[in-house]
C-alpha cells in the first residue's frame, strides 16, 4: 500500500529529526488510514452479501403459498414466512399428504398443490350408511 508506506517513511524521518509532535500526527493519520481500510473492507463484504440476497430474491417466484427458485432447474418449495421475515430460503418438507409441505424452521405448513385431491374427496359412503 503506497500511501501507508509513504506515511511510514515520513514518520521515520520526523522521528530521527526529533520532531515528535509531527511524528505523533503521522501515527494518528496511519491509524485513521487503517480504520478507513477496515471500514471499506466491511462495506465490501456487506455489499457482496446484499448483491447475493438480491440475486436470490430475483430468482424466487411466489406460488401456491410458497416460494420457488426459477432457473435452469426449478427448486422448492421454500417457506414464505422464513423468506418474508428473515430473508432465509428454508426448504419445506413434504407432509403425510403430498399436497402439503411444512417448514422445519418455523413450523409453518402450507398447501403447495391446490389441485391435489385426497382419496376421500369423491368417495361415496358405504351402502350400509344410506
Amino acid at each position: 500500500m503506497a500511501i501507508f508506506d509513504e506515511l511510514k517513511s515520513a514518520a521515520a524521518v520526523l522521528k530521527e529529526a526529533g520532531k515528535i509532535e509531527q511524528y505523533e500526527q503521522i501515527l494518528v493519520v496511519q491509524k485513521e488510514l487503517l480504520d478507513q481500510q477496515k471500514h471499506i473492507y466491511d462495506l465490501e463484504i456487506e455489499n457482496r452479501a446484499l448483491k447475493e440476497l438480491l440475486k436470490v430474491r430475483d430468482s424466487l417466484e411466489f406460488r401456491n403459498g410458497a416460494y420457488w427458485k426459477i432457473g435452469e432447474k426449478e427448486e422448492g418449495p421454500f417457506c414464505s414466512r422464513c423468506w418474508d421475515v428473515n430473508s432465509k430460503t428454508v426448504r419445506m418438507r413434504p407432509g403425510a399428504n403430498r399436497a402439503f409441505h411444512g417448514c422445519p424452521e418455523c413450523k409453518t405448513s402450507t398447501q403447495t398443490d391446490p389441485g391435489y385431491q385426497t382419496l376421500y374427496v369423491n368417495r361415496k359412503p358405504p351402502s350400509s350408511c344410506r
